[in-house]
């Protein structure tokens, strides 16, 4: 579920509390670079003594994040990226919220088809929970955002699992399987045979790294606040996931 960032020791929100307390402007900031300093000593002491493990966690990131200064944008800028961060975690939660799923549910089975003669029901996978899985390991990270007019763009960082180099994988173990058990092109299969290659498939899908990329979200500003240009954020997340024909 998407989450706005919390108030900050670093944050105006922040600095107007302790001004408010009875500091002044020049003790409160000075007070909050001091607390900072201290929160920045600590995390480089734990990195220090836990050094590869924070790096590998640095390299593809677990949970969804905002970097920009939250706080110190206009109420615009806010608004066009709570409502990217609203339209991403919906599509990562309930993707039946999108024809996003159903896309690439259909990708898969064109994909099976053309390499196996088989369609995902044939070998025991349901497509659409399999999509709703690959969407669900989506992580994003909103960098920037920029206003012009009525409309804005979101730059967001994605990290997502590679449908492409999946079936890819699964399939050269499909094919190798099908042969060693003398199963012709398009031949039904039984049901050990269904489980066996399903097993082989979600060990693929779970194991299979993330990879990088950078996303353009297009916004338009209506009666209601922004919306996202839903049908350019489908089609880039398609490619993000390299399910592409």
């Amino acid at each position: 579920m998407y989450e706005k960032p919390p108030v900050t020791m670093n944050s105006p929100k922040m600095r107007d509390n302790l001004r408010a307390r009875g500091f002044s402007r020049r003790s409160a900031v000075v007070l909050t670079v001091l607390i900072a300093v201290f929160l920045v000593v600590n995390v480089v002491q734990f990195a220090v003594r836990f050094g590869s493990s924070v790096s590998g966690q640095l390299d593809a990131p677990t949970e969804d994040s905002i970097e920009l200064p939250y706080y110190e944008l206009t109420a615009d800028e806010r608004a066009a990226v709570d409502a990217t961060g609203e339209r991403l975690s919906a599509l990562k939660e309930k993707p039946s919220s999108s024809d996003l799923a159903a896309e690439l549910a259909g990708w898969l089975e064109g994909r099976l088809r053309r390499g196996q003669r088989h369609t995902p029901e044939d070998l025991g996978i349901d497509a659409e929970a399999w999509a709703g899985q690959m969407l669900s390991r989506l992580v994003y990270s909103i960098e920037d955002v920029e206003l012009s007019g009525d409309a804005a763009v979101v730059d967001v960082r994605v990290w997502a699992p590679r449908a492409g180099e999946i079936v890819s994988k699964a399939s050269e173990g499909m094919s190798t399987y099908f042969y060693n058990q003398d199963v012709r092109d398009g031949e039904p299969l039984s049901e050990d045979l269904q489980e066996d290659v399903l097993r082989t498939f979600e060990t693929t899908t779970e194991s299979a790294p993330v990879e990088e990329c950078t996303l353009d979200v297009g916004l338009t500003r209506s009666d209601d606040g922004f919306a996202v240009d839903e049908r350019a954020l489908e089609r880039d997340l398609l490619n993000a996931l390299g399910a592409v024909v």
